[in-house]
């Protein structure tokens, strides 16, 4: 049994290990960003992919002594006890972990990217434009909806891919479309993130307990046509 100390322990612990996630993916976003030239023509996986294989590799996640796996699927309990198919379960993209054996604990940090577009834009290959409001009712339905369910762990946050436009823009978007969803309560609002490369950093708090952090990150931009 886990005394009172040892829960305020963890619980700092948890909040370290958390920043320590978000730095090492503030690594490999300033290498990617550096490195390949990421625009709206990208698919989600592809970008994650590289993400992960930097944390992977990189030897400040061994020296941290945390693990990264993607594609994570998430069982609940009609899975486990057999009277659902494993097939249903959900998938978030990342899931980072460390071990503290002291206590006997394993920390578990979980982030859900998704691709962001301001404005309605072309892709390479498709002869119809790119839905700006799709994505963002996307990035409200299968993401921050996701964490409120619980479909997704709790101790996590949502990192947005802009590809297309402004991170302050589309928030805005998204903010109204919570607006006239009747969930004016939950709007995206903007925080100074200790981690500089997150500038574009929003907090929204939701069934008056849950704040969600959102990262949003911005790439190299495309041309609306």
């Amino acid at each position: 049994m886990i005394s009172p100390l040892n829960a305020e322990i963890i619980s700092q612990f948890q909040v370290s290990f958390e920043t320590n996630c978000l730095s090492l993916f503030a690594e490999a976003y300033m290498y990617i960003n550096g490195n390949l030239s990421i625009t709206v023509d990208w698919e989600e996986e592809n970008i994650s992919a590289n993400f992960f294989d930097y944390i992977d590799k990189s030897e400040n996640t061994i020296g941290l002594n945390i693990n990264i796996s993607d594609e994570h699927r998430l069982y609940y309990q009609d899975i486990l006890s057999g009277k659902t198919t494993a097939k249903t379960a959900s998938r978030i993209d990342f899931r980072l972990t460390t071990n503290w054996t002291k206590v006997r604990h394993r920390f578990e940090f979980f982030i859900e990217a998704k691709n962001l577009i301001e404005n309605d834009c072309f892709k390479k290959g498709r002869k119809s434009r790119l839905s700006a409001i799709k994505n963002h009712k996307r990035y409200i339905s299968t993401g921050i909806d996701s964490f409120i369910s619980n479909k997704y762990r709790q101790k996590g946050c949502l990192i947005g891919y802009v590809l297309e436009g402004t991170a302050i823009n589309i928030v805005t978007k998204i903010n109204s479309l919570l607006y006239l969803a009747g969930r004016s309560s939950e709007k995206l609002q903007k925080e100074i993130c200790e981690i500089a490369v997150f500038s574009n950093y929003f907090t929204s708090v939701h069934n008056n307990e849950l704040k969600l952090k959102h990262y949003l990150i911005e790439f190299s931009p495309t041309h609306v046509l």
